[in-house]
C-alpha cells in the first residue's frame, strides 16, 4: 500500500508459518488462509513455493484445495503434492506418470495406485522410475508388474536387490539370481532342484564338444572378451548379460551357466581354476551336483537366453507374457497396501 514492491514469497512464508504454528483453527481462519495461500502460491516462484509449502503439506487442517494448486503449478510443487496429497484424481496421477521423470518417481512412491497408472510408470522404461516403484513397500504389485520389473532387473542389479527385499517376489527370484545374497542363491538353487527332480527331467544333455575347449582356452589366456563372446553365443543372450555372469565375484552364475550348457564337470573345473582357484572346488561341486534342468531354469530366467527354454516357458505362461507386454491394459483396479518387506517383518 505504501508503493514498495511486495515480497510475495516472504508473505507466503509468513502466513504458512502462522498457520502451521497451531494445530486447530476456526473455520473462518482456515477459509481466509486458503484464499491467501492459493493466490500467493500461484504467483510465487515454483522452487520457493515448494520450499515454503512443505510444512503445510503435513498439517492436518491444510485445505484440500492446496494440493491441486501445487500439482497444477508443476515442477517441485507438483512433486510435493504427489508425495503428500491424501487423494488426487486418477486423471492427474496418470498425467503425472506420463510426465517428467521426477514426477513419475513421485507418483511411484504413493501408497495406492490404479493399475493403469502402474502400467504407465512401467512403460516409461526408466531405471529411476522402476527403482522408485519397486522400493514402494506400501504397494502390492500384481503379477504383470512384478514380471516386468523382474525383466528390467536383469540389467540393473540395484533394482534386483530392491525387488528381492519385497515379500511378493518369491516366484520371480530366479531371474534376480545375480542380485541375490549367498543364502538367497542357495534357496533359489534348492527350489529349482526340487522342481527339476519333480518333473523327472534330470538327465544331463552334453554340450557341443568345441564349446568347453574354446571356453577353457580363453580362460587360460585370460581372454575375458573372448569368454564373454563365447558364452553369449552359447546362451543366446546379450553380451552384457554374459559379462555380468563372468564378473560375479562368487562364481555361482558361471557354474550354473556351464551346467545348463552341459559342459563336462572336469572341463568346468579347469575353467574355474583359470578364473578363480580358491572357489574352484566349490563351483566344480555345484556343476556336478545340480540337475541340468534346474541350472537351465535359473540361467534362462537370469539372462533371457536359451531359446528352447524361452519357447517352452512362453507356451506355459503365455498369460504372464501378455501381462508384461507393452501396451497391454488391464481393468482399472486400485492396488492397495502390501505386507511389510522382509527386513521390517523380521525386526
Amino acid at each position: 500500500m505504501s508503493g514498495r514492491r511486495i515480497d510475495h514469497a516472504a508473505l507466503l512464508g509468513a502466513i504458512v508459518d502462522q498457520f502451521v504454528a497451531r494445530q486447530i483453527h476456526p473455520i473462518g481462519d482456515i477459509k481466509q488462509f486458503e484464499q491467501l495461500a492459493l493466490g500467493l502460491i500461484d504467483i510465487v516462484d515454483a522452487n520457493a513455493a515448494a520450499r515454503i509449502a512443505r510444512p503445510l503439506c503435513m498439517h492436518p487442517e491444510t485445505p484440500a484445495s492446496v494440493f491441486p494448486c501445487l500439482l497444477a503449478k508443476g515442477g517441485p510443487c507438483a512433486e510435493l503434492a504427489l508425495q503428500f496429497a491424501p487423494a488426487l484424481p486418477r486423471a492427474d496421477l496418470l498425467a503425472a506418470a506420463q510426465g517428467g521423470a521426477p514426477l513419475a518417481c513421485a507418483v511411484a512412491r504413493r501408497a495406492e495406485l490404479d493399475r493403469d497408472v502402474v502400467d504407465a510408470l512401467i512403460q516409461r522404461g526408466e531405471a529411476e522410475t522402476f527403482r522408485a516403484l519397486a522400493a514402494n513397500w506400501s504397494l502390492r504389485l500384481d503379477a504383470g508388474a512384478r514380471r516386468a520389473l523382474a525383466l528390467a532387473a536383469r540389467d540393473d542389479l540395484s533394482l534386483g536387490r530392491i525387488l528381492l527385499d519385497r515379500d511378493d517376489f518369491s516366484g520371480e527370484a530366479e531371474g534376480l539370481f545375480l542380485a541375490a545374497t549367498r543364502h538367497e542363491r542357495m534357496d533359489i538353487i534348492l527350489n529349482a532342484c526340487r522342481r527339476a527332480l519333480a518333473t523327472g527331467k534330470a538327465d544331463r544333455r552334453p554340450a557341443d564338444p568345441a564349446l568347453a575347449v574354446r571356453l577353457e582356452a580363453a580362460a587360460l589366456e585370460s581372454d575375458r572378451a573372448g569368454m564373454v563372446a563365447i558364452l553369449a553365443e552359447a546362451l543366446d543372450c546379450r553380451r552384457e548379460r554374459a559379462a555380468a555372469i563372468l564378473s560375479d565375484a562368487q562364481g555361482e552364475p558361471l557354474a550354473l551357466a556351464l551346467a545348463a550348457l552341459g559342459v563336462d564337470p572336469d572341463a568346468a573345473s579347469r575353467i574355474f581354476l583359470a578364473q578363480e582357484a580358491n572357489r574352484a572346488p566349490t563351483l566344480s561341486a555345484l556343476v556336478r551336483a545340480i540337475p541340468q534342468r534346474a541350472a537351465t531354469q535359473i540361467i534362462a530366467a537370469t539372462v533371457g537366453g536359451l531359446k528352447g527354454e524361452r519357447e517352452a516357458a512362453r507356451r506355459v505362461s503365455g498369460r504372464d507374457d501378455l501381462a508384461a507386454a507393452p501396451g497391454w491394459r488391464r481393468p482399472a483396479q486400485v492396488l492397495g497396501p502390501a505386507p511389510l518387506r522382509k527386513a521390517d517383518r523380521s525386526a
